[in-house]
C-alpha cells in the first residue's frame, strides 16, 4: 500500500485531506481514483488506512477506515551535525541517515570544508534534502520525517542548540584514547548530538571550542573513514548502544 505523510491540519474527524506534490503523484503517477486505498502517516506515530473519496487537481480527500500505532521511531533522538561534503554525497547521507533513524540533520560549514554551496542556492538545496528525507521515510516505514535544518550552520550555534542533549560527541581523527564504549552517562540517554567533520578534518581551534561547550572527543579506530560514510557508521553505533538496532 502506498504511504503518504500528512500534517496534523490535514485531519478532520474521520477525513484526511492531502495537498501539495503528493496530489500530482496520486493523480498522475499512480492514477488513483475514488475507491482506491492508501496509507497516511500523521507524524505522531500512527498510520491510517483511507479510502479515497475525492481526487481533484489541488487536493485529494479520503475517509479513515482504520488506524494502527507503529513503533518504528528510535527511542533516542539523534541530532546529526554533518559538515558539507563534495558532490552528491550529502544527498546520499540524508537518505541513509533517515533509514538509520536520525531525528534532526544539520548541515554545517567548518574551517576545512572543501564543499561550498553556490551563492543563493542554500534554500533550494536544504529543501531538496528535506524532500529526500521525506521520500526515505516513506520507503523505510518511519512515522515521522527527520527535520533537515533549513540553513547551513556553523558549529557555535549548533552547540547552543544542542546544550540540553544527554550526550554531546564529536568524532575526531586526532582522538587516540577514547572510543564509544568508553563513554558513560549518569542517567538514561534519550537525546544525543554529534558532529562529523569534512574531508579536510577538524581544525584544532574547532575541537577546543567544542570541548569547551561540553562535547566529548571520540575515536572511530585506527582507520580513516571517508566523510561520506563516517556519519552512517556513527549512527549505526549510537543506535546499537542506545537506540533500537
Amino acid at each position: 500500500m502506498h504511504r503518504f505523510f500528512v500534517s496534523p491540519e490535514g485531519f478532520s474527524n474521520k477525513t484526511v485531506t492531502i495537498h501539495g506534490p503528493d496530489v500530482d503523484h496520486i493523480r498522475k503517477v499512480l492514477r488513483m481514483k475514488p475507491g482506491d486505498r492508501i496509507g497516511v502517516v500523521d507524524n505522531q506515530g500512527f498510520q491510517h488506512k483511507i479510502v479515497l473519496s475525492e481526487v481533484e487537481r489541488s487536493f485529494v480527500r479520503g475517509e479513515i477506515l482504520s488506524t494502527v500505532a507503529l513503533k518504528t521511531e528510535s527511542p533516542v533522538k539523534i541530532r546529526m551535525g554533518q559538515a558539507l561534503i563534495k558532490g552528491a554525497g550529502f544527498d546520499f547521507l540524508v537518505r541513509k541517515a533517515t533509514e538509520l533513524g536520525v531525528h534532526t540533520i544539520v548541515p554545517l560549514i567548518t574551517e576545512h570544508c572543501v564543499a561550498r554551496l553556490p551563492q543563493g542556492s542554500e534554500a533550494n538545496r536544504t529543501q531538496r534534502w528535506q524532500r529526500i528525507a521525506a521520500e526515505a521515510s516513506k520507503q523505510c516505514g518511519r512515522t515521522r520525517v527527520p527535520e533537515v535544518y533549513p540553513a547551513v550552520m556553523s558549529i557555535e550555534p549548533f552547540c547552543r542548540q544542542s546544550f540540553d542533549c544527554d550526550l554531546k560527541l564529536v568524532f575526531w581523527e586526532g582522538e587516540t584514547r577514547t572510543r564509544l564504549h568508553d563513554i558513560s552517562s549518569q542517567g538514561p540517554v534519550s537525546s544525543i548530538a554529534f558532529l562529523a567533520g569534512p574531508e579536510g578534518g577538524w581544525a584544532d581551534s574547532e575541537i577546543e571550542l567544542l570541548r569547551n561547550q561540553g562535547f566529548q572527543t571520540v575515536s572511530l579506530g585506527p582507520r580513516l573513514l571517508r566523510a561520506d560514510s563516517v556519519s552512517l557508521v556513527i549512527l549505526s553505533l549510537l543506535q546499537h548502544r542506545w537506540g533500537d538496532l
